[in-house]
């Protein structure tokens, strides 16, 4: 995929803390015809923060033949960007939004705040060593989401597979396919790669405790899913930044949503 570049906005560092996540969410668990939202918010699932329509650089739906036609029509619902979508056949579907990256400054208290609260504990210390932990940071981040979409029965062996993001979850079987009590076992990768000890959290709409582990030395997790209803999965992965001059850092923000099947 080709690397997502644009013009750099800076933002206030508040807003950045603020806005967190985000995330899509379907309109009903199953269905022919559905409409998806896509989400910025600090307690999921309500979102907070609407997402210009111009910021979103991918928006594909996959099934089991491959990639379906889907349109554009984006609308305003509240503070969501919403978009209707017409699932072909039965079985499972996996929508896939991507939003162009954007570079804010921060000062040094609110990355750090910002670094445990993501538990990024690996880049605090990666900036103590580099004598970095003063100095005020401009970081460059970009979103990937998917969501795990259901029309009836049928095969959902697919949404196993990597969507070619730049980042993303890849789970080992259908999310939609477990019940509350089961595991979900996935792997995070960037540029192809596994990544190891980020940490990824689980959260269900419901509310309760989130479910958190870290990734083992193949990108690795098994969350286990106690609730029913909708989950999202997210971490936050971040690398340094070498070949853009004013750049430090570079964080992709991914997600993973779906609905778990009835009891």
């Amino acid at each position: 995929m080709r690397r997502l570049l644009v013009p750099a906005l800076m933002l206030t560092a508040c807003t950045r803390l603020s806005a967190h996540d985000f995330w899509l969410a379907s309109s009903a668990p199953a269905g022919a015809r559905t409409t998806v939202t896509a989400n910025v918010g600090e307690v999921f699932p309500k979102g907070t923060s609407f997402t210009q329509p111009d910021r979103v650089d991918q928006w594909r739906v996959l099934g089991t033949n491959g990639e379906i036609a889907v349109g554009r029509d984006f609308r305003r619902e509240g503070e969501s960007l919403a978009v209707d979508v017409s699932l072909p056949a039965p079985g499972a579907y996996l929508g896939v939004m991507t939003i162009g990256a954007r570079t804010i400054e921060m000062k040094v208290d609110e990355f750090t705040d910002y670094l445990k609260e993501e538990g990024l504990t690996q880049i605090i210390a990666a900036r103590k060593a580099a004598g970095e932990s003063d100095k005020t940071v401009t970081e460059r981040y970009a979103r990937y989401a998917k969501i795990a979409l259901r029309n009836g029965d049928g095969s959902g062996a697919h949404l196993t597979r990597p969507a070619g993001l730049k980042a993303e979850f890849i789970p080992s079987s259908d999310p939609t396919a477990l019940r509350p009590g089961q595991a979900l076992s996935l792997q995070l990768i960037a540029d192809r790669k596994p990544v190891s000890d980020a940490e990824v959290t689980a959260v269900n709409a419901s509310g309760g405790s989130p479910v958190k582990v870290r990734t083992d030395k193949d990108g690795r997790v098994e969350l286990k899913l106690d609730r029913p209803g909708s989950w999202l999965v997210k971490t936050v992965h971040m690398t340094r930044v070498t070949d853009t001059p004013g750049v430090s850092w570079e964080s992709f923000w991914v997600t993973l949503a779906f609905q778990t099947a009835s009891r």
